[in-house]
């Protein structure tokens, strides 16, 4: 593998608290965010539906989460092995680089708990998908059929008398 980019440098020379300054708190959440806007869009649009992009983003979870799981030694080659050359495999790996980058190196750090800050921040955004579906298609239901009552009786209908008395 080659060595680290550029802007991979630029970043790891930060201390996670200029990182932390200089992306915010929502700088990984904003990275699963991307990861899951490009599993959006990169699925197929015959057929595109909630259902199976969510399959589609857990699918790039699973595998990205599968990776770090193996990991003994963390370091950059590490944390990119196996990166597949999609869009939404690089925004969560990358948002699994930065949460490891932002956590403190005092104490140390165990890629572990990267893998669950980043699961809490994909599922937590799985939800609100979930809850911006319901919010903006609506329920699923079906329409009740519109069919005119039919009178099963040839008596006319009394008038109202709206309370009055009749004369």
């Amino acid at each position: 593998m080659p060595g680290m980019s550029w802007e991979a440098y630029r970043w790891t020379a930060k201390s996670p608290s200029e990182l932390y300054q200089t992306l915010g708190p929502q700088g990984v959440d904003h990275l699963v965010r991307q990861m899951l806007d490009a599993c959006w869009r990169e699925s197929p649009e015959e057929g595109r539906s909630l259902a199976s992009v969510k399959k589609i983003a857990q699918q790039v979870f699973d595998r990205n989460m599968a990776v770090w799981a193996k990991i003994k030694k963390p370091s950059p080659t590490a944390f990119f092995a196996d990166l597949l050359p999609g869009d939404a495999d690089a925004f969560l790996r990358q948002a699994m680089v930065m949460c490891w980058m932002m956590m403190s190196r005092s104490g140390g750090r165990k890629v572990s708990e990267v893998r669950k800050i980043v699961g809490d921040i994909y599922r937590r955004n799985i939800d609100a998908w979930d809850q911006d579906e319901k919010a903006l298609a609506g329920p699923s239901r079906k329409r009740p059929s519109r069919k005119t009552p039919t009178r099963t009786s040839s008596k006319p209908k009394p008038k109202k008398t709206r309370g009055r008395a009749k004369k």
